[in-house]
């Protein structure tokens, strides 16, 4: 029998934003293995392994990404259509499904590499991916779960079908989701998921051969950008539908494990109908803004305990809550109602994520698994529990110093460990530019 490795981590202040208490000054955090054994004032008795000192450092849980796209990491300042693109389907057609098709095996690797570092700098520890290389199907989402393995990230996969390339490529996307099924039916830090584009990409033949496929499977789930845009809900009116959510219940494609990514024009019965499923609801705020495509209604976000993603718009879960905040404050009236971005980060995307998983993960308490992002924070205003919104969104602004995941340290004193820096961004870079040559 293997021994499991015991930390003590020490000499830290503890924010569990929506636990309470919120804030616990002076704290130890115990951990056996990956996963936390203790934590508290009073130092435990017993030997460990390893004693680490933080120096009066502060403590966040690691943080989830409930919808991220990491094929994107290489979009950054790629060439544009020289045209101006009136809407949101010009948009898709004229820049990321032209990018994503002129992915390959090398680039999309660099992708994951680039995309699962910035992530792990950022303090998030469990990414949710919603995958997309038409040229490269085969092997992708094993590939992505190599990577994971090697930055000790805790990995949610997913190939997105569509019909936009042709039948072979929508049999081989379906094809790549269903062995990651079998392939990641028990790994722990793995789950495995079905991709799907967007209704508006699927024909109800492809809908109905989706259903078949998975029927027979024990557990599964879909991942789906749902009404991002009003040219889906559009497409199923036109297709003979009420709406996109009852296009998919019609071919029994929604259930618990299900993912509905966007949501932003969906009616008060599509609500009622993911709550029935007790699916899970995904907010990306900063992507629905880049997108000029709407804001999705704080009724929604509440009713459904919405998570929180980015939609491949970046890595840093604390940026996209506190933009998040921020675009909806832009649109209020004084005295309007927001949302409650802490819950969304701090509350819903832990329950999503030990959903899909099977385990507790996004706490700093007895049980969970052992993800922390540790911050080198000086504040200049106390914190408490009633002031920990506002030192989590306004006051940590920089990198955490310490990520820890699954109990071990990835980063420390802001050098990864184990893998270059220098080398992934690197070979990003080279990627990058044979990639944007051809298209």
């Amino acid at each position: 029998m293997i021994k499991m490795s015991k930390k003590l981590l020490k000499n830290l202040h503890v924010i569990n934003p929506c636990a309470e208490p919120a804030f616990v000054e002076n704290a130890f955090v115990a951990i056996s293995g990956d996963t936390i054994e203790s934590t508290g004032i009073t130092l435990p008795s017993g030997e460990f392994d390893e004693i680490h000192d933080l120096g009066g450092k502060v403590a966040l849980p690691g943080m989830i990404n409930a919808h991220h796209h990491l094929y994107s990491s290489l979009a950054i300042g790629m060439p544009l259509p020289k045209k101006n693109l009136n809407n949101f389907v010009e948009k898709l057609k004229e820049v990321w499904w032209k990018m994503d098709l002129a992915l390959d095996h090398d680039s999309t690797k660099a992708c994951f590499e680039a995309g699962l570092l910035d992530s792990l700098k950022a303090g998030t520890t469990t990414i949710i991916d919603h995958h997309c290389s038409p040229s490269f199907i085969e092997g992708s989402l094993s590939l992505l779960a190599d990577m994971g393995e090697k930055m000790g990230l805790n990995v949610s996969l997913a190939f997105e079908i569509s019909d936009r390339n042709g039948e072979e490529k929508f049999e081989a996307s379906l094809k790549e989701n269903l062995e990651a099924l079998e392939k990641y039916s028990r790994p722990l830090y793995v789950h495995p998921i079905v991709g799907l584009h967007a209704s508006f990409t699927l024909s109800d033949d492809s809908l109905k051969k989706i259903h078949d496929a998975v029927s027979s499977i024990d557990s599964w789930g879909i991942h789906i950008h749902v009404s991002e845009d009003m040219a889906d809900e559009l497409d199923a009116t036109h297709r003979g539908y009420g709406s996109v959510l009852e296009r998919l219940n019609r071919f029994d494609l929604l259930n618990q494990n299900s993912l509905i990514i966007h949501g932003l024009h969906i009616k008060e019965t599509d609500v009622n109908l993911i709550g029935e499923h007790n699916a899970m609801f995904v907010h990306n705020p900063s992507s629905n803004a880049n997108n000029r495509v709407g804001m999705a209604p704080n009724l929604n976000l509440d009713e459904l305990s919405s998570g929180l993603g980015t939609d491949g718009m970046q890595a840093n879960m604390l940026r996209e809550g506190k933009e998040g905040m921020l675009i909806r404050s832009s649109h209020l009236q004084g005295g309007g109602a927001s949302s409650d971005y802490m819950q969304l980060l701090f509350r819903n995307n832990p329950k999503i994520a030990s959903k899909l998983f099977g385990r507790k993960i996004g706490s700093i308490l007895p049980g969970y698994q052992a993800d922390l992002a540790i911050y080198d924070y000086s504040p200049r205003t106390p914190i408490t529990d009633s002031t920990v919104f506002g030192h989590v969104f306004f006051g940590l602004s920089e990198l955490p110093t310490e990520v820890i995941t699954r109990g071990e340290f990835r980063i420390k004193d802001r050098h990864l460990i184990m893998h270059s820096e220098k080398e992934i961004k690197s070979n990003a870079v080279a990627q990058a530019e044979k990639l944007w040559s051809h298209f």
